[in-house]
């Protein structure tokens, strides 16, 4: 028997908004995948390659990426038409920062089983993160095209449409990937980003508190949600969201948000000359 990866899919998070008093450039930071798609193969005995595979996946599981892409490559050696063990190391080097070298793997494993959705979302956000959207969106749109209910897909490719200016396909994108999946906290902070430029502020609002409600420690979405407010004038509202999520990016690890909210607390203090910074 196979046994699982604890993150095989990757996806963006969505990053800043912008705000009138403080340059923030949006940022996509990469996160551990959400879900587990790709098929696992079950056998009665297990090859000396699905040995290796094991490993791999052991190792990533606990953390010793370098191992697992060693377990992985010795798989890979004894079974070259693997298509998941090319898509497990790929997301792998992803991790450890290769990512042209997670777009090799992945492309591999697109050349074995050009039918696998998930290969493309993978392939599709290692170019993303690389810059290029464009590349991007094709995968997504074949991974789409191979299985039209992958909400995940759909989110990624909102993710770089809005990045090209194509705010119109962001929504669709978006809000389908929320109607297949109504529970994606990160869809509706996508949508609210999108509405709050297109100024459909109190959409932006409802879709960031949909986001908060379904997750609490989505720090992202009391971000966000504080800027609407803050360019709405309710500058105590927009505080106690910045500090809300300066605390989770801080209890996040995330250490760089957790400075720029801080900056960002300190300049609304200045500009209204008064004291409302409380963290």
């Amino acid at each position: 028997m196979r046994l699982k990866l604890s993150g095989q899919v990757l996806t963006g998070v969505v990053g800043f908004c912008g705000i009138a008093i403080l340059t923030l450039t949006t940022s996509v930071v990469p996160a551990n995948a959400k879900q587990i798609t790709s098929p696992r193969i079950e056998q009665a005995a297990t090859t000396k390659a699905d040995d290796f595979y094991n490993q791999g996946v052991n190792k990533y599981n606990q953390g010793d990426l370098e191992g697992a892409i060693a377990a992985f490559s010795a798989a890979i050696g004894l079974d070259p038409n693997d298509a998941i063990a090319y898509v497990n190391r790929g997301y792998t080097r992803y991790d450890l920062g290769d990512k042209q070298g997670a777009i090799e793997d992945f492309t591999a494993a697109i050349r074995l089983n050009p039918r696998d959705p998930v290969a493309y979302v993978n392939r599709g956000y290692s170019r993303y993160d690389l810059g290029n959207s464009q590349s991007a969106i094709q995968d997504y749109n074949r991974a789409i095209n191979l299985d039209p209910s992958y909400a995940l897909a759909y989110y990624n490719r909102g993710l770089a449409r809005n990045d090209l200016g194509d705010k119109k396909g962001a929504l669709e994108d978006y809000s389908t990937a929320i109607r297949l999946n109504p529970n994606d906290a990160l869809a509706y902070v996508g949508r609210g980003n999108v509405r709050d430029e297109q100024g459909d502020h109190k959409g932006a609002i409802e879709d960031y508190n949909q986001a908060v409600r379904l997750n609490p420690n989505e720090a992202f979405a009391y971000y966000n949600r504080g800027v609407t407010r803050y360019n709405q004038a309710d500058y105590f509202g927009a505080i106690e969201d910045f500090e809300k999520a300066a605390d989770l990016f801080l209890r996040q690890g995330n250490t760089t948000q957790y400075q720029q909210v801080l900056e960002l607390l300190t300049k609304i203090e200045q500009q209204t000359g008064e004291t409302l910074v409380s963290i």
